[in-house]
């Protein structure tokens, strides 16, 4: 009875096909297509690029006219990013920095080469923060790209105070904002950052965005404003269309509201005790909130704690860290976090 022995993959050769490969690109011997952009011709091999871009692969074997082409010319694609995918369908090897990631990802997008596209999204995710968030979450509903689009999305949640001044706040689609301005996960203290918020974007462009304001000041929970900023915003309106549409809303808004995220922040009072010769064995962390007149302790802390020490973030981040192993938990003093404790 024969024994069967899988097949082993000879890593060796692999390189080797790839070293070869890019010898005969840079050489310019075989190629049998060539691609051009910005004027700039770049000699390729059909079967490395329907390799690794889908949009070739039903370029070259769609058996129409396209097929039996020998140059092929695209458009609003410039000539450095393609030749950065070209390196990449002939070596594996992907220079992705801030100044090129965006455009690298748009070509990608439109000559379906998915491996890039994935580092792109990869690369993107990690880089978001205040300054570009707003920006990447329009970037990333043009493409369709939902994991970027969530991932930026939070962000504009969280630091929604920081951002709704920025240039890519007031340029945002309606439908977007309308996104933003609708979520509970605002990290807002109080509903007039979101009513001004929806009036900067209004009146960054009066004239075309008009038509919109009824969906945009619909998303403000109006009996969460303070009654003086309801009284100065509702009383004394001038008789205009703008004043007829406000007054319409504060009549037909229910008398409730359900508080955004940063609405549901209290006070609370952390204790962080570790003694001993093995601290882990007698580490506590223990949250007592005033307002509510409750404990939380923290669940499942790390067993292996040897000196433990504890941080305070401007966004009331509560990082308790063991400072010898770098083991790490984290709490948040906000009602949304209990569920650490």
């Amino acid at each position: 009875m024969s024994t069967y022995i899988p097949e082993q993959i000879n890593t060796e050769y692999a390189v080797s096909l790839l070293e070869q490969l890019k010898f005969f690109y840079d050489q310019q011997l075989l190629t049998d297509i060539v691609l051009i952009a910005e004027s700039t011709e770049f000699p390729c091999h059909k079967m490395v690029l329907a390799t690794c871009s889908s949009y070739f692969r039903a370029m070259f074997m769609s058996g129409l006219s396209e097929s039996k082409q020998t140059h092929v010319h695209l458009q609003n694609v410039d000539a450095p990013t393609l030749q950065i995918i070209i390196r990449y369908a002939y070596t594996g090897n992907l220079a992705i920095n801030d100044k090129t990631v965006e455009q690298l990802y748009e070509t990608s997008s439109f000559l379906q080469v998915e491996n890039v596209l994935h580092r792109c999204r990869e690369y993107l995710i990690k880089k978001i923060n205040a300054e570009n968030c707003v920006r990447l979450l329009s970037f990333a509903d043009l493409y369709s790209c939902e994991e970027l689009k969530a991932s930026a999305k939070r962000m504009v949640e969280h630091k929604f105070t920081a951002v709704y001044h920025q240039e890519a706040f007031l340029q945002l689609s309606h439908d977007l904002l309308i996104d933003i301005l609708s979520s509970d996960n605002l990290n807002v203290e109080k509903e007039e950052t979101v009513r001004e918020a929806a009036m900067v974007w209004l009146e960054y462009d009066t004239e075309s965005r008009s038509q919109y304001l009824s969906s945009v000041l619909g998303q403000i929970r109006i009996d969460a404003l303070s009654e003086v900023t309801q009284r100065a915003w509702f009383q004394g309106l001038p008789p205009n269309d703008k004043s007829v549409v406000v007054q319409g809303l504060y009549k037909s808004m229910p008398k409730f509201f359900k508080p955004r995220l940063g609405m549901t922040k209290e006070e609370m009072l952390i204790f962080v005790e570790a003694a001993g010769e093995s601290p882990s064995s007698s580490f506590c962390a223990v949250c007592y909130s005033p307002q509510a007149e409750k404990v939380y302790k923290l669940c499942n802390p790390p067993g292996d704690l040897q000196r433990v020490g504890t941080l305070v973030t401007p966004d009331n981040d509560i990082y308790i860290a063991d400072v010898h192993n770098k083991a790490m938990c984290m709490s948040q003093s906000s009602k949304s976090a209990q569920g650490l404790f």
